[in-house]
């Protein structure tokens, strides 16, 4: 019975590993896919498997189906097995549909006990069993039979009537036999009394049981588990006690349906119709291998039929329709910590980086993006930490303050961990927070980072002070790695290893290493005298301390032993490391390297680069993409199934004799010595480990005592062949070992070669007779010396003619004399001068890489180490090149000290050999290296031969790829044999496919597949080349996600609009287009900011796709910006509906951080096709009736109309006009006088533009000012006026004509600018002007927008000395309340409250008022509009300080500006001699 150890099935190992990995025994070993009925094992380790097939032997190499044939003297008697069994003497008996057979190992035969040589009444069996081995219980018919193995005596048992009929199952047992009817229950047979009970009535064993079917019953301990139809039971047979287990008590079992069960020793295996499950003695169920993971756990089939235990601790499956499959626990999973959902105390995420200790010992482990953990060493459970980053994680040490340290891609981030035990972890501080770092290091308490712009550098972890350090210029990237024991650091670099005397400008480099170039250094081991460097691919190497100079580069027994290493650790006098192959160890005393778990123990885990550490207890924990393995590395029983087993002689044969098929004598595994006659001394010998654990991983060495001086080796050859062995005796000898363990046991087998025929007896008295007649032959002795001679003169013609065809130079050395005899020679290189066989003057010609291997060669042979000489090598021509030969000879002649004294050989030109192996291996070279996944098929599309690359993709062994056939399980059968076709028909096929890995991950392939041709123009074979593109799909899905989404609200953004739009437009579907501007929301986002604003728009958003239909669809422009496209619109009213849906929806108050917002939408909107034919043109208009919406006030919608269209054209055309007018500079500005009341002198003006256009004209202000405000093109205008402004009053004030101000609008979109006060400031600074000759002008309604910003900017202003005036007072909503607060010098009363103030009291009070106010808060007042002298003497009564107007004057060019300043006219003057202008006054910057 197999033990397995608990450390794999135990219900902890169960819950954190994966599932189990199961071995299907396919073809290719023999095997059929048929139902598998029951397996046994011999006591020669044979598997003996009953199938629907048949009876097969299976010995790990080869399935032996024994066939019936009647025609065959000892062959099995049917075909149709229904049991098997072994006895106490191991004989195996076999039940069949034609009587009881029993196999015979020496003659791997069967003798039959059937009806018509005993008392059975039928030969059909239909269960058999054996308790004892002494007798065999089997039914036929409705009788039940005993045999006597050692009599072969048959009894009948039972015979009454009635008996149970269709008996599928009987389990002997000391006392009684237990019996399974198919359709009648379960019956037990007392031995003692005779009787048969029914179980489901009272028996004299007190306990019943329902009437169901076995399949087999199993005892554990004092109990029956007993495997029905309708679950499990279990019977304590001490306490009658029973306890069910089905799918209704416990979901986790398969199927209540059981075929097979077995116990281990530990667990009980559970083999249902749908699964298979491992339980625990108590029925706790601990794995379950179903439907659903059967086939990625190796299981073809779910359906179990069979479960045995193997002696080497294997289990063997059988199933309904996919033949046999095996286990062992030397290739299940470590244990495996993973994170696991609501689980804290679980790792957080499975991409684990990188492992840190702290102070107090405690072991951090880092993940790529789920943050911290720490692992609790002695409960074995991990605490998590989150660290609230979005940046990925690539590596983390902690220093000697307990502070861990971070490598990200967005920097260095520092946390400082509380308490010894790390209780908390608290954030510190973000270094470059703009760059990626892949690692740091901790050297003598500083942090040593790579960065990638600013090369090496150090941190102090205190003060966060960096130090950079030069590095040679030939130096463009330097890692540190390691510092050593004199505190030099090592850096890893673009040349190589580089060692830096603790970051100073001083560099070493080791000796011995520049051959290997840039090394990717794993980890560096500091132990006794060396210094252990590990690779990623280039090997271990072993370096002096004292002067850093290679001693020995490491390699592996195999060359992925020391291949793809991903991470390594030192621990004690051993490196431990990971790589994709599995884990190893180097013993650093013996350089030997081990090889400690298979890849397939690490669940074919991608461990992490560096990702391993060792615990308190010196076992190590190692990280990988999947979570984190434990490995204990003192365990004694690690390699317990490495231990190793003595091979069997598998097979005998001999030229022109079967051994095995001789009647007399027995197989090659129960032969202890061999005879054979001297003419048969040719000998083959297979040997193998029968059902090994892993015959992949098993090496044998063989010898032949009295022939061979050493041990042969091999691994996959298990046939050692010898020949023409001389007469003796001989000892023939293997041994056998597991994965670089120790030897087994050796196995002998004695051979014995017989004297040659003229050495017996008889010939010696042939012998004496031949003297006696000798005279009598003489004459006919002389005659036939004369047909020898003739027939020499003959042979010798033949040798050299077929030397002369052959190109073979033959050569005979007498070795005393040291001559040469050479014939056939080349004429084309002389004899190779190896300074042995010839003592020349001549220059040597053999190449100087050849010589020694020549010399050396030669001695062997010469001192008889080496049956022959044989070796190929280098010579030089005549002409000067260099050729191949290969050189052959043997010894042919020695003295009596066995001393060489003649040899001779041959010479053949092989260098078109060697130039065709050269080539050879450059294809399997690049066949092997290649990135691309690589495939070779037949003509039947069934694999021959696949390289690295397809491997790594698929997740296939090589094994399994080989035994494979074309296929795309992902697709339909026909779309495969579609593919044939097409390679059939046209040579050629390529495409994208679906594929799965072998652990179930789905990916895609780019794949193109060709035909090969032979010489007769026929398809030979098929050659296959892909590559996984699922990163570049997965890559090109996410940025046509980006190209056509909007990021913050995930509607579909501008792009996706235009696409969809035009795709409508171009399949001529009627629909609308509703654009949407929302109100006021530039007020909001400018004034809380632009998070607030994206929070607005995201509810707008949300707001928006609770409208939108099946039919309709909303888009995000930009900004505050959308769009709806509607189709299938039958009526206006719809269209309407869905408008007012909109705007009651987006009236609604919005509710964001507490505050409460209301806005309002304007609506456009466009039908297509009566609005337009194309999607520019809908757009336009729509966006042209949803601005009329706007002008409107907002909050309304407005169908598109052609009067819109002319409108929206005249103003396109007056934009046009005004960028070609600020382009060309067409703005004028003209001045109008500020007049003091009192004195009428001239005091200041007011700058106020004009547009006149060359073709078109003056362009009215009312036109172009309203237009440039909603463009912003009032920004670069109103820079122009301010500047121009500024010139002129400067050329005034410098020629003594002015000492005023210069009044300048400022218009609203000017005053939002943020840096005003600056841009004032630098041209008042370019022209020249005091800021005591500026006042800027702003509407009372620009600054209500916002007035606390207003605020600020008209005190920085007014600190810069620039007068401000209040203009258009009284149009606006200010309050009395702001008008305190704005640091203003000067009032205007807007021209509305002038106008009538001589007939409406109303007017003249409000006027009244107005002043009062202004100068109880000190401002001096200015009137606008005064045209008529009653105004003029109303406002001098109110003491109003100035006016300006068309009763002095209307605005005029700078130039007549001039004049008026020239002649100095008095105000009183003026207005007595002149009378009001009929001509209307300008309209300002900034009016609104």
């Amino acid at each position: 019975m197999m033990l397995i150890s608990m450390q794999f099935l135990s219900p902890a190992a169960a819950r954190v590993s994966t599932s189990l990995n199961f071995e299907h025994l396919s073809a290719q070993n023999g095997f059929s896919q048929s139902q598998v009925i029951q397996t046994v094992e011999d006591k020669y380790g044979f598997i003996w498997i009953v199938s629907s097939d048949g009876l097969s032997k299976y010995d790990g190499f080869q399935n032996k189906l024994f066939s019936a044939d009647a025609s065959v003297s000892g062959s099995i008697p049917s075909n149709s097995v229904s049991g098997i069994v072994i006895d106490d003497q191991q004989n195996l008996w076999i039940a069949t549909d034609q009587g009881l057979a029993r196999y015979h190992y020496e003659t791997d035969s069967f003798t039959t006990i059937n009806s018509e040589n005993s008392i059975l009444k039928a030969s059909e069996i239909s269960a058999i069993a054996s308790a004892s081995g002494k007798e065999i219980y089997f039914t036929v018919q409705n009788s039940l039979y005993r045999l006597n193995a050692e009599s072969q005596k048959v009894t009948q048992v039972i015979s009454q009537s009635p008996f149970p009929t269709s008996i599928t199952y009987i389990k002997d047992e000391n006392s009684r036999i237990w019996m399974s009817s198919a359709y009648s229950g379960i019956f037990i047979f007392d031995k003692i009394s005779g009787q048969l009970f029914d179980l489901t009535l009272q028996n004299p064993w007190n306990f019943t049981l329902p009437k169901v079917k076995i399949n087999k019953i199993e005892v554990v301990g004092n109990k029956y588990w007993i495997a029905t139809n309708k679950g499990l039971i279990t019977l304590d047979f001490s306490t009658n006690k029973q306890h069910n287990l089905s799918q209704e008590i416990n979901p986790d079992l398969p199927s209540n349906v059981i075929n097979a069960l077995n116990f281990d020793g530990e667990s009980l295996w559970i083999g249902t119709n749908r699964g298979l499950a491992i339980a625990d003695k108590d029925s706790k169920i601990q794995t379950v291998i179903n439907h659903n993971n059967a086939f990625s756990s190796g299981l073809q089939d779910s359906n179990i039929t069979s479960i045995l235990m193997s002696r080497m601790g294997t289990a063997w499956i059988g199933t309904a329709s996919a033949g046999l499959h095996n286990f062992h626990p030397a290739s299940s999973p470590l244990k495996l910590f993973k994170p696991v959902e609501g689980d804290n105390k679980s790792l957080s995420g499975r991409q684990v980086i990188a492992f840190a200790k702290d102070t107090g010992q405690n072991i951090w482990v880092a993940t790529r993006l789920d943050g911290l953990n720490k692992f609790n060493q002695k409960q074995g459970y991990y605490e998590q930490y989150p660290l609230n980053i979005s940046a990925m994680v690539n590596d983390v040490k902690i220093d000697a303050n307990n502070k861990a340290w971070l490598a990200t891609s967005e920097g260095i981030y520092s946390y400082r961990i509380s308490g010894d035990s790390g209780e908390g972890l608290t954030f510190e501080n973000q270094i470059h927070a703009n760059k990626s770092f892949e690692a740091l290091q901790i050297f003598d308490n500083r942090i040593w980072i790579w960065h990638q712009d600013k090369g090496l550098s150090s941190i102090d972890p205190t003060s966060y002070e960096e130090t950079f350090v030069s590095l040679p210029s030939d130096i463009s990237v330097a890692i540190p790695v390691f510092a050593d024991d004199r505190n030099k650091i090592w850096l890893q670099t673009n040349v190589g290893v580089l060692i830096s005397d603790n970051g100073n400008s001083q560099y070493t480099r080791p000796s011995g290493l520049e051959e290997f170039g840039k090394l990717n250094i794993i980890h560096v081991y500091s132990h006794q005298d060396a210094y252990w460097v590990v690779t990623e691919n280039q090997g271990i190497f072993k370096l002096d301390k004292v002067s850093l100079t290679l001693l020995k580069q490491l390699k592996g027994f195999s060359d992925s032993a020391t291949s793809d290493i991903r991470s390594a650790i030192g621990v004690e006098n051993s490196i431990w490391y990971g790589s994709r192959q599995g884990i190893y160890t180097l013993d650093l005393n013996s350089s030997n390297i081990v090889k400690r778990r298979s890849k397939s123990a690490l669940n074919f885990n991608e461990l992490g680069r560096k990702a391993i550490i060792a615990t308190d207890d010196g076992n190590l924990l190692i990280g990988g993409s999947i979570g984190i393995h434990y490995l204990q590395t003192k365990q004694q029983n690690i390699n317990k199934y490495d231990k190793p087993i003595k091979p069997q002689f598998l097979s005998f044969s001999a030229p022109n004799k079967n051994i095995d098929s001789e009647a007399t004598t027995q197989p090659a595994y129960m032969m202890e010595e061999f005879n054979m006659a001297h003419s048969e001394s040719r000998i083959n010998i297979e040997f193998g480990v029968i059902n090994s654990v892993n015959s992949n991983a098993t090496e044998y060495r063989y010898m032949l005592d009295g022939l061979d001086k050493d041990w042969t080796y091999t691994t996959t050859n298990r046939l050692a062949s010898y020949s023409y062995l001389s007469f003796g005796d001989y000892l023939f000898k293997v041994q056998a070992r597991i994965n670089g363990g120790d030897w087994s046991q050796q196995n002998e087998l004695a051979i014995a070669v017989e004297k040659p025929f003229w050495l017996n007896t008889r010939a010696l008295i042939f012998y004496a007779f031949f003297i006696v007649f000798l005279a009598v032959y003489q004459v006919s002795k002389m005659k036939s010396r004369k047909n020898r001679d003739q027939t020499l003169t003959e042979d010798v013609e033949r040798l050299t003619l077929t030397l002369s065809s052959s190109g073979d130079e033959l050569w005979d050395w007498d070795i005393a004399s040291g001559q040469i005899y050479r014939a056939n020679t080349w004429n084309t290189i002389d004899f190779p001068q190896d300074s042995m066989r010839s003592h020349t003057t001549y220059e040597n010609n053999v190449h100087e890489n050849d010589v020694e291997r020549l010399k050396q060669a030669l001695d062997d042979h010469l001192e008889g180490k080496t049956q022959f000489f044989e070796l190929a090598y280098r010579v030089k021509t005549f002409s000067g090149d260099w050729v191949w030969v290969l050189d052959r000879g043997k010894v042919v002649k020695r003295d009596a000290h066995h001393n060489s004294l003649r040899m001779t050989g041959t010479l053949k030109n092989i260098n078109h050999l060697k130039q065709a192996e050269e080539q050879l291996n450059l294809f399997k070279s690049s066949f092997e290296n290649i990135t691309e996944g690589v495939f070779i098929a037949d003509q039947e599309f069934k694999f021959m031969s696949v390289n690295s690359a397809y491997c790594n993709c698929t997740g296939d062994t090589v094994e399994k790829a080989l035994a494979s056939k074309l296929s795309f399980s992902q697709y339909p059968e026909a779309f495969t044999e579609e593919v044939k076709k097409t390679l059939k028909h046209k040579g050629s096929w390529s495409g994208e496919i679906d594929a799965v890995r072998i652990n179930g991950e789905k990916y895609q392939l780019e794949m193109t597949i060709d035909a090969i041709r032979n010489e007769d123009n026929h398809i030979s074979h098929y050659v296959g080349v892909f590559s996984d593109i699922s990163s570049r799909k997965k890559t090109e899905k996410e940025l046509l996600k980006l190209a056509n989404t909007d990021p913050l609200t995930n509607l579909p953004n501008r792009s996706f609009f235009q696409a969809s739009h035009e795709n409508l437009v171009r399949r001529e579907t009627p629909h609308a287009l509703i654009c949407l501007d929302m109100d006021n929301f530039k007020r909001i986002n400018d004034s809380l900011g632009h998070q607030t604003g994206d929070l607005l728009i995201k509810q707008i958003a949300r707001r928006l796709q609770k409208i939108t239909t099946s039919s309709s669809t909303t888009y995000r422009l930009g900004g505050d910006e959308f769009s709806m496209l509607i189709e299938a619109t039958a009526t206006v009213h719809r269209i309407s509906h869905i408008a007012q849906d909109i705007l009651d929806a987006l009236s609604r108050p919005f509710y964001i951080n507490k505050q409460e917002f209301v806005l309002g939408v304007s609506i456009g909107i466009a039908a297509y096709p009566e609005d337009g034919t194309t999607h520019q043109e809908l757009l336009k208009n729509a966006d042209t009736a949803m601005y009329f919406a706007k002008n409107n006030g907002g909050s309304n919608y407005q169908f598109f109309s052609g009067e819109m269209n002319q409108n929206a054209v005249r103003q396109l055309q007056i934009e046009n006009l005004i960028r070609f007018g600020i382009k060309e500079d067409l703005f004028s500005v003209f001045y109008q006088p500020k007049v003091d009341i009192m004195s009428g002198r001239l005091v200041s003006m007011e700058a106020l533009v004009r547009f006149e256009h060359p073709q078109k004209g003056i362009v009215s202000p009312g036109q172009f000012i309203p237009l440039a405000e909603q463009t912003g093109q009032i920004l670069e205008i109103g820079e122009q006026v301010l500047r121009k402004a500024c010139i002129d009053t400067k050329r005034w004030v410098d020629a003594g004509l002015f000492t005023g101000r210069v009044a300048v609008n400022i218009s609203a979109k000017q005053f939002e600018l943020p840096d005003l006060d600056d841009r004032i400031e630098r041209i008042l600074k370019q022209v020249g002007l005091s800021p005591l000759h500026l006042e800027c002008e702003i509407t009372e309604g620009t600054l209500m927008e916002n007035p606390e910003q207003a605020l600020k900017m008209m005190q920085r202003l007014r600190e810069r000395g620039i007068h401000l005036a209040l203009d258009d007072f009284g149009t606006g909503y200010s309050s009395l309340a702001y008008l305190k607060k704005f640091p203003i010098h000067t009032l205007k009363i807007d021209k509305a409250f002038i106008d009538d103030i001589a007939t409406s009291s109303v007017d003249k009070h409000m006027a009244e008022s107005i002043i009062n106010i202004a100068h109880n808060l000190g401002l001096k007042v200015v009137a606008e509009g005064v045209e008529h002298e009653k105004q003029l003497e109303i406002l001098k009564r109110y003491e109003c300080e100035m006016m300006q107007g068309y009763l002095f004057s209307k605005p005029v060019s700078a130039t007549k500006f001039e004049q008026l300043l020239v002649e100095g006219k008095n105000m009183k003057h003026l207005l007595e001699a002149r009378k009001p202008s009929p001509i209307r006054p300008a309209v300002r910057i900034a009016k609104r």
